[in-house]
């Protein structure tokens, strides 16, 4: 029996999510799942998985502005991630040992690797995308990023490598690709599509990332949405025991994803953030969404204007938020085409490290 160590990156909660399918497959070939990380990330994956074992990593905790420059207050905390980093592979290096640890999968957490152990990586952002006014720092943050993800023994991306990327150029490999060993391996994605239910709602809002940014969109939404009218729920995305978060709109502090599977098809349209787990998740399921990227985030509005621009998604910069224009603009986009995560990609990456026999129902899809 294989002992496996998954450790998700604890910005937002999307990083945690996209593992629970790798999770799941793992435990399908009998290995030993291990979980390592911190805050709200790795809260979610103990109420997802009770019965495994955890173990605590050191926290990156970033701050997000709520108003001026995202890059540079990235930049300002750049010495406390690469502290982080450090402490969390010597950290890793002692868990190996400890708990006798064969494999390494690790989203996005660049200190999760081993010396002793393969150790896999993964990433949606191969290409660090950066503001205009910032292009002169794209060679040394490219080389950066490269020079980190090379002491893994792989790179996992999740998504294709052909005209179904949901990932655009945030996966280009640039002329530094083949210095990394690279293997994509579909779109994750913890939910699996199942028959049409009732429509129960107009919109369903998804909150999202870090603080403060995730508190102000939830003051602009909440207000949003109950002068307009519509029938909505709000998942509110803190990890909580206590799930009745107010008693002027209807919603959750936090759903297990077969209860938030459950109101997303119930739902016609997804008002959230751009993250990248969001959208594979959305996609799985196929449906409609309207999306506000986290202010300053290039990431989030690289893939908002994208979807855009591919007539699938409505999206709006947040300042600019009206419920109202965003609901009868949104009418204008197709929606995600069903679009499943692929089994055998990721199946066929396990393999390739974990060799063993996959469920009948597996072998089935």
């Amino acid at each position: 029996m294989k002992n496996v160590l998954i450790t998700p990156l604890d910005w937002g909660l999307g990083h945690a999510t996209r593992c629970i399918p790798i999770i799941n497959e793992l435990l399908n070939r009998n290995c030993n799942v291990v979980i390592g990380g911190s805050g709200d990330s790795l809260a979610l994956l103990k109420i997802e998985f009770p019965q495994l074992t955890f173990i605590s990593l050191p926290a990156y905790r970033p701050v997000y502005p709520l108003s001026g420059s995202m890059i540079w207050t990235m930049l300002k905390q750049l010495p406390k991630f690469l502290s982080t980093i450090k402490k969390e592979h010597d950290a890793i290096e002692r868990i190996v040992k400890s708990s006798r640890i064969d494999l390494i999968i690790s989203d996005n957490r660049y200190g999760c690797w081993s010396s002793v152990v393969p150790s896999v990586f993964i990433t949606h952002q191969t290409n660090i995308l950066l503001p205009k006014k910032f292009k002169w720092l794209n060679r040394l943050v490219q080389k950066l990023n490269f020079f980190l993800i090379k002491k893994f023994s792989m790179c996992w991306i999740p998504d294709y490598p052909d005209g179904r990327s949901l990932s655009g150029k945030l996966t280009s490999l640039g002329e530094k690709g083949h210095l990394i060993k690279v293997r994509y391996i579909g779109s994750l994605s913890r939910f699996t599509p199942r028959p049409a239910k009732g429509i129960l709602y107009d919109v369903l809002c998804i909150l999202s990332g870090p603080e403060p940014q995730r508190t102000e969109f939830e003051r602009i939404a909440v207000d949003e949405l109950l002068r307009s009218g519509l029938r909505h729920y709000i998942v509110r995305g803190i990890v909580s025991e206590e799930n009745n978060p107010s008693t002027t709109f209807r919603g959750a502090n936090f759903l297990k994803g077969t209860d938030l599977q459950a109101i997303i098809e119930q739902s016609e349209y997804i008002l959230a953030r751009s993250g990248y787990s969001t959208i594979m998740d959305l996609a799985a399921l196929g449906k409609k969404a309207i999306f506000v990227p986290t202010p300053g985030q290039t990431e989030q509005e690289y893939l908002a204007a994208r979807l855009r621009t591919k007539g699938i998604a409505y999206s709006v910069a947040q300042h600019d938020f009206d419920i109202t224009k965003a609901w009868n603009s949104a009418h204008s986009y197709t929606g995600f085409n069903q679009f499943p995560g692929d089994v055998h990609r990721l199946t066929e990456a396990l393999h390739e490290i974990v060799p063993g026999n996959v469920t009948q129902e597996i072998q089935q899809i």
